[in-house]
């Protein structure tokens, strides 16, 4: 879940918790894209996996 990545962050790494900014288009698909862009963001600054 992206809220429960975000939340982590920000209390394990402030420093990059507001990196990603949103687009906010408010369609399905362009909400779904954008989950998946975040998820990808953390995963590569805060997980790096």
């Amino acid at each position: 879940d992206v809220s429960t990545l975000k939340e982590l962050c920000k209390r394990w790494k402030p420093e990059i918790a507001n990196g990603f900014k949103k687009h906010q288009k408010h369609t399905a698909l362009a909400d779904i894209i954008e989950s998946v862009e975040e998820l990808r963001y953390y995963r590569e600054h805060f997980i790096k996996v």
